[in-house]
């Protein structure tokens, strides 16, 4: 016997029955409509709950999308510029280290200028010397000149010969005459030696002078080849440095163009990604939009074939009650798995033998701390400091600036040791010693050979630490550097 409401089982079958095969046509129908939705979807304004999901309105235009082969090209274009940007790396490489080797050139030239310079003035004073003596033997020669004319006068008056003979009249014994005469002879053979003594010295004066003057005048023109020598290669500097220049130039006008050519590959490449991102949002936005739909139109069918199966069934129950027929039968069709699942919840350098060391640690400390006040000035190719010559591009000025020799020169002069304007000479006075002694206030040289001390080019004034005072090279100041590069020859202890 049914109660108020039940559904009989036959018409309960035929409902499930009924519900099974619309959902199934449901699903089907709504299977074959998401193939043809999204494109036509696209086209369609957006929904407004679409809308409030931030999806961008199809109202806007169509967004224009770079193709791939745009963006590639871009790519070669920009890759290109960057390989031209790395041969003029290359270019400028190899430029630094030609400057670099021209100015190490340069410097061993000016040092031989230097020692040029200081040849002329040892020969001048040498030239000053011999004058200076062949004025005495002269000034000798003329005395004895008028000894001699006074001498021949008084012989060719007689006067000489009279007194010598009444010398020798007027002896009062024969050994008295023997002894004048002896001593009369030994005066005339003095005589004729300081003659010929004084002929022979003017004569060796006259050789000397000769020479010096020989030597001042091969000192002058050596000194005059290496300015000559010098000035070259300080031009050959100058166009190395403008070459570079214009490299750097170059080089930054093809950075630039790298900046345009990457940023239009990254422009691009951004555009297409934004567009297909922005036709993907709109496309599943309304691929939403569709299956909303459909959800909302299978939920709507749902329910009205629900609703009219609960009426058809309450009919069915009706018409039974009424006739008083129906079968009597009841039981519970409900069921369901219960389930669940388990939770288990040095040395180094050259030591050459020899020398002695002539300065105290005070003098050393002296030297560094003058060495020290001199950093930030420029650097001037044969530079003594205050007083010139100085060469610059322009020529050679009067202007402050220090080489290499000329600052060490100074900063032992202040300490009150005189060294040479030369590194060659530097290198020559003091004691050689290993790196692992050097101390500060000691001499450091380098060579472009570092087994052979007569390519010494660059000396420097170790301070500690590893580091030193020098005046580097042109186009730098004097200041504190890294004392043992790789083209170290050795150390000198004043």
């Amino acid at each position: 016997m049914l109660r108020a409401g039940e559904i009989p089982p036959s018409e309960a079958r035929l409902g499930r029955r009924a519900v099974i095969c619309c959902t199934v046509l449901a699903v089907v129908f709504g299977a074959l409509s998401m193939g043809a939705t999204p494109a036509i979807a696209a086209k369609q304004p957006t929904p407004p709950a679409a809308a409030k999901q931030s999806t961008p309105p199809t109202t806007s235009k169509k967004p224009v999308i770079p193709s791939q082969a745009q963006i590639d090209k871009a790519n070669v274009d920009a890759q290109a510029k960057a390989a031209q940007i790395g041969q003029t790396q290359t270019q400028l490489a190899a430029a630094n280290a030609s400057l670099q080797s021209l100015n190490d050139h340069v410097e061993m030239l000016v040092e031989a200028y230097d020692h040029a310079t200081a040849d002329v003035d040892a020969a001048q004073q040498g030239v000053e010397s011999a004058t200076q003596d062949l004025a005495n033997a002269t000034r000798d020669r003329l005395d004895a000149q008028v000894q001699m004319s006074v001498f021949a006068a008084n012989s060719y008056r007689g006067g000489g010969s009279l007194d010598r003979m009444s010398a020798l009249m007027t002896a009062d014994s024969p050994a008295l005459f023997m002894t004048r005469a002896s001593t009369l002879t030994a005066l005339a053979r003095h005589e004729a030696s300081v003659i010929a003594r004084l002929q022979t010295t003017e004569e060796q004066q006259t050789s000397a002078q000769a020479a010096a003057n020989a030597a001042l005048t091969n000192r002058i023109g050596a000194a005059a080849v290496a300015s000559k020598t010098k000035d070259q290669a300080i031009d050959a500097v100058n166009s190395q440095a403008l070459g570079i220049a214009q490299i750097n130039a170059q080089q930054q006008d093809l950075q630039a163009q790298l900046a345009v050519l990457q940023g239009t590959a990254k422009d691009l490449a951004t555009a297409r990604a934004q567009g297909l991102k922005r036709l993907a949002e709109e496309a599943a936005a309304a691929a939403r939009a569709a299956a909303a739909a459909r959800a909302a139109a299978l939920a709507a069918a749902a329910r009205a074939r629900a609703e009219a199966a609960r009426q058809a069934a309450l009919e069915a129950a009706s018409k039974a009650v009424r006739s008083g027929s129906g079968n009597n039968s009841g039981g519970n069709n409900s069921g369901g798995n219960n389930s669940g699942s388990n939770g288990n919840s040095g040395s180094g350098g050259i030591v050459p033998a020899g020398g002695h060391s002539v300065s105290t640690a005070a003098q050393r400390q002296r030297a560094i701390a003058f060495a020290q006040t001199q950093v930030g000035i420029w650097y001037r190719w044969a530079g003594i400091g205050d007083t010139g010559p100085t060469v610059t591009s322009s020529g050679i000025q009067n202007l402050p600036g220090y080489d290499c020799s000329g600052l060490t020169m100074k900063a032992y002069q202040a300490a009150g040791i005189s060294l040479s304007h030369y590194t060659g000479a530097q290198w020559d006075q003091g004691i050689h010693l290993a790196q692992s002694q050097v101390q500060p206030g000691d001499l450091l040289f380098f060579a472009t050979n570092t087994n052979d001390p007569n390519t010494i080019h660059h000396v420097g004034i170790y301070i500690g630490n590893g580091q030193m005072i020098d005046a580097p090279q042109t186009g730098e100041q004097v200041g504190v550097h890294n004392a043992f590069r790789s083209d170290y020859i050795g150390a000198v202890e004043l």
